[in-house]
Parts: structure tokens; C-alpha cells; sequence
């Protein structure tokens, strides 16, 4: 009589890939019908009505919309100040969509961004499966791909969800570089990964750090520091390249020279002694003298916000620490800290229903509903260390899994420190936050034990 194990080994291994596969195509035939039954509406941008179909409206929708029309009128090297002080990559993209047809570039957008989103999570979750941790893909995959607010916002105009994909994308073709340890390929992955965390930052500059710490990262580990120095080189340049071409298009169209010129001020909305670190439309930053061009101005604003940390560490750390609970705060309720009022998950979410009630609203914004936010609050932020703590500790190629997915959450969160606590900065490395959350809660409901099977190692 065969054993156990070799009856294990005898059986047939579930194909999780064409499982994975299956799932993203329903979601994206869902997504799809959606956008189709998503209801025309009218805003004001422009100083006109706008009519707004086949997506939502994000956070700075308007913005990335009067941006695409000033490019649309103007060309890429439209003058219009909009373009310059906030990043013109995203809508340099919708741009570049609306060669499908400008009257639908909304929709065109939608659909791209759900399919792009569909594709990342499945390609994680199929390279997650050929690790050691092939019993945690399954609920990683369905914890990203039905995540609402995550899913959602590929319907939202909004760089949100490009970059969590695209964060998703790169960190599967590290780990599919690792497992198949094919050095011919390894210089083409390279190149994908570095245009990749490029594109992340030409839309949202703050992603440079945790892009090109994570290509490091990977370089080194897998080619050493010597062997690496050439690779290095490759990296930064083409990931440079997409920012400066951004640069290039400011200096050519108005003389300056930055990718954008709001990061002095994004960083003195959240700095001050009125600053209450999150987002203030009044009565917050700190004095500051500023002469010279725009981005000369800009520039001496980020200088003047660093010095006021530094003078006034005990209002500070104050700062920090509630920038600290904004950034991980739930999406909705008395705890929730940022712009996302727009959340299309709030369309339809039962919390929204409930408070519409006085009696609901006093349970929700009441004791019990605050007891429940910060449960959300600790809790998600114990599991997401758990889960990274229980990856460090079984080495290898899983131990750097964790230790990309570590980088994209902490980077992300030290540059809101110094800017603005906002939940909503959290959605671009939700993808890798969601995987170490994952992991915490399996690990959890297994005792404690990882649950791990054999697979490849780092080298």
C-alpha cells in the first residue's frame, strides 16, 4: 500500500494559474459591465459643464481631466500652469488613449485600467504559486483582486490604480526572475521592471523611492555588488528617463525646471503649527520666504518645511503620528483620515446605508463605531508585520518577497510623514500590503505555523 506522502505526491496538483486566470476574466467582464451602466454626469471643469462618462470621478479627477483638455488643445507642450504644477504624466496617458477616440477616452481609460489591474493580480498570484508560499496565493489573489476600494478605483480617473498594477507586475517578474534564474533573461526583465517603476513615477513622483530601491535590491542579491555596478546603471537610466522626459516638457513649455511644482506645497499643507496632518484647505504651514521662478519657490518651500521639523521635533512627532494613523485609516467612519470621499466602494458600501439614519449614524460614528475603526486600524497594521515577520523568517526567495513588499509600504508611508496623512496615498502599494496581510492571517488561523511547501531557492 502506497504511503501517505507518496499518495500525496501521486495525486493531481491543482492547476492555480488557469484557476487565477479564470477569476481575473470574470472580474474584468464585470468591471466591464459596469463601466457600460456607469450613469453620465456633469461637472464643472473649465469654467463649463463637462460631461463625465464611462468612469468616476477620483480625488483630482478635474485636475487630470482639464490637464488631458489643455493637451488635447495645446499639445504636449501646452503652456497651461495646471500641466507643471501637477505631474502631466497621467494625462499625458489619457492623452495617448484618446487616439481610440477622444469622446470616449473616459471609458477607453476605464477599461485599460481594469485589464492592466486584472493582468497584475494574476500574474503575482501565478508567480506567488511556483514559490514556497503556493498555499497563500489563493487567498492573496482573492484578497487583491475583490479588495472594493482597490478593484474599484480602475474606474476612477485617478494614477491610483496604474500603480498598483504596475507595483503587482514588477514584483511577479522579480520573483519569476528568481525562480527561473535564466540570465539571458535577467537584462530583458530588467528593462521592463525599470520602465515600469519609470511610468510609476510619471505619474506619481513619490513612487521613485520605492522603485529604485527595489530594483537595487534585486540587482545586487542577484548579481552582487561587483557584477552589479553595470546593471545599476541600466536601472536608473531607464527609470530616470520617463521623469525627465516630464521635466523636459516643463522646461520646453514653461522654463521649468521640475516635474511638477506642488511638492513644496503639498509638504506645507501638512506642516505647521495648525497643521493637523491631514489634508487643510486654511490656516496651516509654516513662514517661509520665497523669491526666484516657480520651482525655485517650490523648491525653497520643501527647505522651509524640513527646517520646522527639525526646530520643533515635539510637534513633529505629533504630526507623525497622526499622519501615521490617516495613512493606514479605514476608508470610511470616525477614524477615517483622507480624500477619499469619492471611493466608489462608498457608492454601495452597507456602512454608508446605515449612517444615513440618525440612529444608524450614531452607531457608526459613535462609541461602537470607533471601537470598531481602530480594531480595523491595529488590526490591519499587526497583520501586514506578522505576515512580513512570518516571510523573514523562512529565508530565502521569501524572505526578499517580503522584504519588496516591505519597501513599496514604508517608503510610501515615510514620504507621506513629511506631506500629508492621507489613506489614500495607501492605494498605490494596497497590492503588497493586501500579500503581507495575507500571509499574517493564514499564518494566524494555522497556529502560527507557516504553511509553506517545497520550492525554489534565492539562488
Amino acid at each position: 500500500m502506497a504511503s501517505k506522502s507518496k499518495r500525496a505526491r501521486m495525486a493531481p496538483q491543482r492547476n492555480y494559474a488557469k484557476t487565477f486566470m479564470y477569476w481575473a476574466i470574470t472580474v474584468l467582464i464585470i468591471k466591464l459591465i459596469i463601466i457600460a451602466a456607469i450613469p453620465a454626469s456633469n461637472f464643472d471643469i473649465l469654467a463649463k459643464p463637462y460631461n463625465i462618462d464611462g468612469a468616476w470621478l477620483g480625488a483630482d479627477g478635474e485636475n487630470y481631466i482639464t490637464g488631458f483638455e489643455f493637451l488635447s488643445k495645446g499639445g504636449i507642450f501646452s503652456k497651461e500652469s495646471i500641466l507643471s504644477y501637477w505631474p502631466a504624466g497621467y494625462p499625458l496617458i489619457m492623452l495617448l488613449l484618446s487616439i481610440l477616440g477622444k469622446s470616449y477616452v473616459l471609458t477607453t481609460l476605464s477599461i485599460v485600467q481594469s485589464l492592466i489591474f486584472s493582468f497584475a493580480v494574476y500574474i503575482f498570484a501565478s508567480q506567488l504559486a511556483r514559490t514556497r508560499l503556493k498555499k497563500y496565493s489563493y487567498l492573496v489573489f482573492l484578497l487583491i483582486i475583490l479588495n472594493p476600494t482597490l478593484s474599484l478605483s480602475s474606474l476612477s480617473v485617478g494614477y491610483e490604480s496604474f500603480t498598483a498594477s504596475g507595483l503587482l507586475i514588477a514584483t511577479a517578474l522579480i520573483i519569476k526572475d528568481f525562480i527561473d534564474k535564466d540570465n539571458r533573461k535577467f537584462v530583458k526583465y530588467l528593462i521592463i521592471n525599470s520602465a515600469i517603476f519609470g511610468l510609476l513615477t510619471f505619474m506619481q513622483p513619490r513612487l521613485i523611492i520605492s522603485g529604485i530601491l527595489i530594483n537595487l535590491a534585486w540587482v545586487f542579491i542577484r548579481k552582487g555588488f561587483k557584477a552589479g555596478s553595470l546593471f545599476v546603471i541600466i536601472t536608473l537610466a531607464v527609470t530616470l528617463f520617463f521623469p525627465a522626459t516630464l521635466i523636459f516638457r516643463n522646461h520646453k513649455a514653461t522654463g521649468v525646471n521640475a516635474i511638477s511644482t506642488n511638492l513644496g506645497v503639498t509638504m506645507n499643507i501638512g506642516a505647521g503649527d495648525k497643521a493637523t496632518g491631514g489634508y487643510m484647505k486654511k490656516d496651516y504651514g509654516v513662514e517661509c520666504v520665497q523669491t526666484g521662478t516657480v520651482s525655485q519657490q517650490d523648491n525653497q518651500l520643501v527647505k522651509c518645511v524640513l527646517n520646522w521639523y527639525v526646530s520643533h521635533p515635539t510637534k513633529a512627532i505629533k504630526l507623525f503620528y497622526q499622519k501615521t494613523i490617516n495613512f493606514f485609516s479605514p476608508w470610511y467612519g470616525p477614524e477615517a483620515g483622507g480624500t477619499m470621499a469619492r471611493n466608489p466602494w462608498l457608492k454601495v458600501s452597507p456602512l454608508v446605508n446605515i449612517a444615513s439614519t440618525p440612529d444608524g449614524g450614531d452607531l457608526i460614528y459613535g462609541g461602537f463605531g470607533k471601537l470598531i475603526s481602530w480594531l480595523w486600524l491595529l488590526g490591519g497594521i499587526t497583520l501586514l508585520l506578522y505576515g512580513f515577520i512570518v516571510l523573514w523568517r523562512l529565508g530565502s526567495l521569501e524572505k526578499f518577497i517580503a522584504l519588496m513588499a516591505m519597501i513599496a509600504v514604508s517608503t510610501n508611508w515615510l514620504v507621506s510623514l513629511i506631506s500629508i496623512g492621507d489613506h489614500r496615498f495607501r492605494l498605490p502599494i494596497m497590492g503588497m500590503s493586501l500579500f503581507l496581510q495575507a500571509v499574517g492571517l493564514k499564518t494566524l488561523f494555522s497556529r502560527g505555523k507557516a504553511q509553506v511547501v517545497d520550492g525554489p531557492a534565492l539562488r
